[in-house]
């Protein structure tokens, strides 16, 4: 990614969580730990269903007085209605926040008036986050999100992929742990009993990984190696795909073929190693 590059992130909301019991609240769901968050940095985390598997991922930030998550605006209303579900009696308010623009940029010289900004957690190096309010005069060159889109694929991030793979793998099956989204060692949260488990056991059965392949895939085929099935392709544009994990390292480096017989190859990105 150029290092002079600014968008406006216009598919990102805010939610903000009010209440000397926010911290507490969030722990008790999920799966980071919000006291890792300092007035200079954020966490990443997710929200699973009670067997394990990821239903939210966001960024947690905060100033002193609430905690704010930032995530794709389609996650936005199940995230709110999850949230309170979990509410019980805790003395929390959980809101939208729609008076905030989300800026991402590249370029260290950059100084904007913003409310909070952080580095991205997951990838060293990958960029800055700003809010700042919606009626504040940026000044700056925006351009459009398709730079960000594209290095958020490349990287083998599923942001633009989740709503592909809501709810139905771990956390761990989506490399979560790489990407520093938990914590081991906080305490319970929905569905940790699984993630622990998996975790302590190494029982991993299947990673997401990029495909990289000069012909078009179709979602749901199945990829061969030495005529046995390997992994599936869960999206094409960009090409994701399920890979079993029992004798990765025959394969891994090597063509895999698809039922049309068309070569692909797994990525691993320098953050997997």
């Amino acid at each position: 990614m150029r290092t002079n590059y600014t968008t406006n992130l216009k598919n990102k909301s805010v939610i903000s969580i009010t209440g000397d019991e926010s911290g507490t609240f969030l722990n008790n769901i999920i799966t980071n730990d919000v006291k890792k968050i300092n007035s200079n940095n954020c966490i990443y985390s997710c929200l699973l269903s009670p067997q394990g598997k990821v239903i939210s991922h966001f960024f947690i930030t905060k100033t002193n007085y609430q905690h704010l998550l930032i995530l794709d605006n389609f996650l936005l209303n199940d995230l709110i209605e999850k949230l309170n579900f979990y509410k019980l009696r805790s003395q929390v308010e959980i809101k939208e926040e729609n008076t905030y623009n989300i800026i991402f940029t590249t370029d260290k010289s950059i100084k904007l008036d913003s409310a909070l900004e952080f580095k991205d957690p997951r990838i060293s190096n990958f960029g800055k986050y700003l809010i700042l309010k919606k009626d504040q005069n940026l000044n700056v060159n925006l351009e459009n999100e398709d730079i960000y889109n594209q290095t958020i694929n490349s990287n083998g991030l599923i942001d633009n992929i989740f709503n592909q793979v809501q709810g139905q793998y771990f956390s761990l099956e989506l490399n979560m742990k790489e990407l520093n989204a938990l914590d081991f060692s906080k305490g319970c949260y929905v569905g940790q009993e699984n993630t622990a488990r998996m975790n302590l056991k190494e029982k991993i059965s299947k990673k997401i990984f990029i495909i990289n392949s000069e012909s078009k895939l179709n979602t749901n085929e199945d990829l061969f190696f030495n005529n046995e099935i390997v992994g599936k392709i869960i999206s094409e544009d960009p090409n994701f795909a399920m890979i079993k994990m029992l004798k990765f390292n025959e394969f891994y480096e090597k063509d895999l073929n698809t039922q049309n017989n068309i070569k692909v190859q797994i990525f691993k990105p320098g953050w997997m190693n």
